[in-house]
């Protein structure tokens, strides 16, 4: 396998360091699809929301259904409703 096309943002992503260990057929293939192939990134969430925010929360998955721009918008209210 050619490690050079795997996404940069593997050591911190909790999709490729197992979060969905009791799967293990999807983690492998989120892991395939998204992570270890040269154009994953293009298409997985995770990467294009930490890629605006700098990080990208935890329970959003490579696939959501929700737009990076509404899963931005969940994010801030998130954090300002934890100010209050």
């Amino acid at each position: 396998m050619n490690e050079d096309k795997f996404c940069e943002r593997l050591k911190g992503c909790p999709i490729y360091a197992g979060y969905l260990k009791s799967n293990d057929v999807l983690s492998s293939a989120y892991k395939h699809k998204y992570c270890e192939t040269e154009n994953g990134k293009e298409i997985c969430k995770r990467y294009q929301v930490a890629k605006i925010m700098g990080y990208c929360p935890e329970y959003i998955l490579p696939n959501s259904q929700l737009p990076v721009e509404e899963i931005i918008k969940d994010e801030e209210k998130r954090k300002q409703s934890s100010f209050n």
